[in-house]
């Protein structure tokens, strides 16, 4: 055994150098096989986004920052083996600038390496630094307005815009918040039949109009709570009164033309069923001394109701509304004698109206188109005996024939000429005819 032993040992520590040489060259040629099937290469990775970190160091300064387009990516290289180099890809890195090393326009980036990190030999951007605009922070205040688009369904208007609040503060750069205009939300109301009430973005719009991008915008608030009030709408009658009298010869012929009478509301349904008409008071049109047509504007929308308002929110709501005037036609008509009434008769007498006459002819005035339909039978007069005896100028009543004046009553649309009446009335002692000598009696 021991003779087996010692020849094993013999055979393996015979020509050792040899056999180390050997070891060592084959390991080498192992290593180069490895280096030709895995080598260590480098590979880029393109469109890695920079980090800023610590950005509220300028901000705390009253200063705006953005990175420049050009460095908002940054392409690495990376060196390691084939092998690792394939199991990354971009996602695999990142980069990041410190705002507090900011200096002059620049940054230094750094990237590195979220896997693999120990089989990756070297990590290099390829740009060194990243450029920085900086600027003034500036800060403003805008009211948010409504823009309402679209139409309601048929037969519907929007009504009331509530937002539940109307105010936004903006900061950021200085440049970017003085081209905003104003403020606004969009609201669509297309088809729409009821209220909504929806959260709403806020758009800024820039002084040529268009839309701007907040996306560097801090803002106090970045929508709105808005309530859409959907009305119904309604045609609604125009009602117009007037007052006053024209001036002596002239009158209104009672026709009134408006431009507007009728008008579509909008409003809560309940409000526009209990809306009979829209009535514009008679004080607003007084014809108080007209000789012509008169004709006065009017403006509706001082009259409608609360709630309400016109559907057509462009809708020109000024009335031309004119009443027609036109001078009065005299006219002269014979009144029987038996329409004729006296009063306060003298006890004693009795009394022949117009001397035997069977009319009396007056003037009246009116339209030639009433007047057309008016005779003398239509009107009634009256005479006062204490009117006679003052305007006789007696102390006590004696027969005789006297000067009388008529008061008429006219029929609707007519009225006195303005010049007085008169008639002979004889007056004699009751049971006496009309043979009765005035002379004589007034002789004895």
């Amino acid at each position: 055994m021991k003779k087996k032993l010692t020849s094993f040992l013999g055979r393996i520590t015979h020509n050792v150098g040899l056999k180390l040489l050997a070891t060592i060259l084959a390991v080498m040629i192992w290593l180069v096989v490895v280096s030709i099937d895995n080598p260590v290469k480098d590979q880029n990775f393109t469109q890695i986004p920079v980090t800023i970190l610590n950005g509220d160091v300028l901000e705390a300064a009253g200063q705006a920052y953005e990175l420049a387009d050009s460095s908002s990516t940054v392409t690495v290289t990376a060196r390691a083996e084939r092998s690792v180099l394939a199991q990354l890809s971009r996602d695999d890195f990142s980069a990041t600038i410190d705002m507090n090393n900011y200096s002059n326009g620049r940054v230094p980036i750094t990237v590195k390496a979220n896997r693999l990190s120990d089989k990756i030999v070297s990590l290099t951007p390829r740009t060194a630094y990243a450029a920085v605009d900086v600027e003034e922070l500036g800060t403003k205040q805008f009211s948010i307005d409504y823009e309402v688009t679209g139409e309601p369904a048929e037969g519907y208007s929007v009504g009331d815009v509530i937002l539940a609040s109307n105010v936004v503060r903006v900061q950021g750069p200085e440049s970017m918040v003085e081209t905003i205009d104003r403020a606004i939300v969009r609201i669509s109301a297309q088809g729409m039949t009821r209220d909504m009430r929806t959260e709403t973005p806020i758009i800024f719009i820039d002084r040529n109009g268009d839309d701007m991008d907040a996306e560097r915008l801090e803002l106090s608030r970045t929508s709105v709570s808005v309530t859409v009030e959907i009305w119904a709408d309604r045609e609604i009658p125009v009602t117009y009164g007037y007052t006053g009298i024209p001036a002596e010869g002239f009158a209104t012929t009672g026709n009134l033309n408006a431009t507007i009478n009728t008008i579509e509301l909008s409003g809560d349904p309940d409000a526009l069923s209990g809306i009979g008409a829209i009535s514009v008071p008679s004080e607003e049109i007084d014809i108080t001394g007209a000789t012509e047509n008169y004709t006065v504007t009017i403006d509706i929308a001082a009259f409608l109701p609360s709630g309400t308002r016109p559907a057509d929110e462009e809708m020109d709501t000024h009335s031309v509304v004119t009443v027609e005037i036109t001078a009065l036609t005299l006219m002269n008509v014979e009144v029987p004698i038996s329409n004729i009434t006296i009063d306060n008769m003298p006890d004693g007498y009795v009394a022949d109206v117009g001397a035997g006459a069977a009319s009396i002819v007056t003037s009246v005035r009116g339209l030639p188109e009433v007047l057309a339909t008016v005779d003398g039978s239509m009107l009634t007069g009256r005479i006062n005996m204490d009117d006679v005896k003052a305007r006789n100028g007696l102390d006590s009543w004696a027969p005789g024939v006297y000067d009388a004046e008529v008061s008429f009553a006219y029929p609707e649309g007519v009225s006195g000429s303005g010049v007085s009446t008169t008639t002979g009335i004889m007056l004699h002692p009751a049971g006496e005819g009309i043979g009765y000598d005035v002379g004589a009696a007034a002789a004895e």
